[in-house]
């Protein structure tokens, strides 16, 4: 339940409560026209942009295919490889398709450059663009080249290239304001790329077949040079072949299994004759010379056995002399075809190797010319790897703007802006509307809500307050005195106090209800006018005669009953203010003033004090620090949550809570849009239940 008095530090009503729908709900319906007007302008922004700004923009697709299986026209090698068609170069041609390269050439192909719509130059200046000139100097004229590259980089916006997902298809889209030119350029796109592909293939093929025709050639002296130096090789040197070689080394083998035999002959010659030269004796002799003939000669013969000896040693001299004759021989012939065959098998190895150069650049020359060939073979018959899946359609219906979604994004920014509004204007307004805003901001009792009296003076106000005691505001106040008086059952409050923030908040008016209430119920009321300074009672009773006051009784120049006046009509006794050389928060700080309530009481029921705004003057709270009870007058819908927060503050500075709040003028036909449930408007359409029973 709300208190009397809290902490100095209030939370925001924004920041205390949950963001309630049926809130928000009433909010919006408070502000329907604000919704109305922005929807209005919003609509109406939209037709005028559809009707008057908007271009139609038109879209045409085509679509080509990668083809990843080619037929082939002839089993050759390519130079260029087809395409295999992975992401990566499925990436590739997106951005192939999307080239400055290939856009440019569609630009010349098109003569888009005479095309306002792509290069700008050409359209009729805008009349921003027409100020923009008289304020600045004009920029110097742009080349041929630059006109070319700003109408390729217009048709770059204009083009969107897309791979269809889980396909080798690709979407070209052209938007442009003219539904056929947007179709013959997604056309010309389509049918350019393909030629690209070709043309690509074609010059890769023509710079193969050139390179392969000067390396031909190249290779082709380099053959011929390797078998010219075999050929002069072979006229130089005598027939060599692996079979003539194979010959002499079947003679050198020859000639040394020879020389072997005679050397060993001649070992054999040279141990006889030396046999025959170491023989002394007859028997000796015999026995070396192992001679049949000098056998035969009978032993006392001895010239004749001399004789052969000396015959057989002299043949047997002659015999090594010709063995080693001939082993010189066979030597000299060794070495000579030792020669021989060393020099032929350089030669061989040197004639092999001349023969594998030249086989090597015969086999080098060989594919090269048959490479050469196949490519020759290729010109004319390239294919492309990519082919038109579906030539572009004349579009019949603009693409943009889109009209629906135009009306329905403007409608839906309309409703926006006005909640938008709507919500700032709530923020921004921090004032009360509703007795539950009030205690949810303040954690004080909202203890009445008084209608708007509508008087244009003050004497009508009070006419109104004593002539018609049925109606809903006298009602108000019956309740807010029913709230005051059971406030404290015990001791229900015999000096009540009522203040507000600022002027004009209502708090005169309520104290004078309160006071004509509590008279009409028969009590005796002293209303006092605490105000020293405005001094305003008097325009309520206009029959009240000037002279002493309240200052006057504080000061002690007159007694309590000789300054009050009393009115018949309304039943109250009335003191008065007036101007006072002192100090007013001096007087009710002094011991006059308590003894001045002390005496008022005696002789009165209630004293309804009328005091100044608190944030003004600081009368009111030391007014109150005598008083039964302190009613703070808020006027609906105008006094803010700071203005309050700061009064109680100050009551709370001085130890005197406010025992209750009183909403005041309010508007209850406003009130209703602000009202969450009906109990919010007790004080409305049922203010007046029973009155005219």
């Amino acid at each position: 339940m709300p208190r009397a008095s809290g902490s100095t530090s209030r939370p925001s009503r924004f920041e205390t409560e949950t963001v309630d729908p049926l809130v928000t709900l009433t909010m919006l319906g408070r502000g329907w026209r604000v919704i109305l007007v922005t929807l209005i302008l919003a609509l109406a922004a939209a037709a005028l942009y559809l009707a008057m700004l908007a271009t139609p923009s038109y879209v045409a697709r085509a679509t080509v295919i990668l083809e990843t299986h080619r037929s082939e026209v002839v089993d050759f090698n390519g130079v260029v490889d087809g395409l295999r068609g992975d992401a990566d170069e499925l990436n590739s041609e997106v951005e192939v398709l999307r080239s400055r390269g290939l856009l440019n050439r569609v630009v010349g192909t098109l003569d888009l450059v005479q095309d306002p719509e792509f290069n700008t130059r050409l359209a009729p200046p805008s009349l921003l663009d027409r100020a923009l000139s008289l304020l600045r100097s004009a920029p110097p004229a742009p080349s041929a080249q630059q006109i070319r590259d700003a109408t390729t980089t217009a048709l770059i916006e204009a083009l969107k290239v897309r791979n269809l997902p889980s396909s080798y298809v690709f979407e070209i889209a052209v938007t442009s304001e003219d539904p056929a030119k947007a179709a013959r350029i997604a056309d010309t796109i389509a049918n350019l790329y393909i030629r690209n592909q070709i043309e690509v293939k074609f010059e890769a093929t023509e710079t193969a077949t050139s390179w392969l025709t000067e390396r031909v050639g190249t290779l082709k002296q380099e053959l011929e040079t390797a078998e010219g130096r075999v050929k002069a090789f072979n006229t130089q040197s005598p027939l060599i072949s692996p079979t003539a070689l194979a010959a002499l080394e079947v003679q050198l083998k020859d000639i040394r299994e020879r020389l072997t035999r005679m050397r060993q002959e001649r070992d054999a010659r040279e141990t006889y004759l030396r046999a025959l030269s170491e023989a002394a004796s007859p028997e000796d002799k015999r026995a070396a010379a192992a001679d049949p003939t000098l056998n035969r000669i009978a032993p006392d013969d001895r010239a004749a056995f001399d004789a052969r000896f000396t015959t057989l040693v002299a043949q047997a001299e002659t015999d090594l002399l010709r063995a080693e004759d001939q082993i010189a021989a066979l030597e000299t012939s060794d070495v000579a075809l030792q020669g021989q065959i060393s020099r032929q098998g350089e030669d061989m190895i040197e004639l092999q190797q001349l023969s594998r150069e030249a086989e090597a650049s015969r086999m080098l020359y060989e594919f090269f010319l048959n490479r050469l060939k196949e490519t020759s073979a290729q010109n004319g018959i390239q294919q492309a790897d990519a082919r038109i899946l579906s030539q572009a359609v004349i579009p019949d219906a603009p693409a943009s703007p889109r009209k629906g979604l135009v009306i329905g994004l403007a409608a839906a920014l309309g409703i926006v802006v006005g909640i938008a509004l709507i919500a700032a204007r709530e923020l921004r307004n921090t004032a009360f509307r509703t007795a539950r805003e009030l205690e949810a901001a303040s954690d004080t009792l909202v203890m009445g809500q008084i209608p708007l009296l509508r008087a244009r003076t003050r004497p009508e106000m009070l006419r109104f307050l004593l002539d018609a005691p049925g109606a809903p505001a006298m009602e108000a106040v019956r309740n807010l005195r029913t709230s005051l008086m059971l406030a404290n059952v015990d001791a229900p409050p015999r000096v009540i106090l009522t203040t507000s923030a600022l002027p004009g908040e209502g708090k005169t008016t309520t104290a004078i209800a309160l006071a004509v209430n509590l008279a009409a119920s028969g009590k005796a009321v002293l209303l006092v006018e605490g105000d020293l300074r405005r001094r305003t009672l008097s325009d309520y009773f206009p029959g009240l005669a000037g002279g002493a006051g309240l200052a006057s009784v504080l000061s002690g120049q007159v007694e309590l009953d000789e300054a009050v006046q009393n009115d018949p009509e309304s039943g109250l006794s009335l003191l008065i203010g007036e101007e006072s050389a002192a100090n007013g928060a001096d007087l009710f700080a002094s011991a006059a003033y308590r003894h001045f309530l002390e005496e008022a009481r005696r002789h009165y029921d209630h004293v309804i004090i009328d005091t100044p705004p608190v944030l003004i003057v600081p009368d009111a709270r030391i007014q109150a620090q005598a008083a039964d009870a302190v009613l703070f007058a808020v006027r609906w819908n105008a006094t803010t949550q700071g203005q309050l927060e700061e009064a109680l503050r100050m009551f709370e500075t001085v130890h005197r809570p406010v025992t209750g709040l009183v909403l005041t003028q309010v508007d209850m036909a406003k009130m209703r849009r602000y009202a969450q449930d009906s109990s919010e408007l007790r004080y409305g359409s049922y203010a007046a239940y029973g009155a005219a029973e």
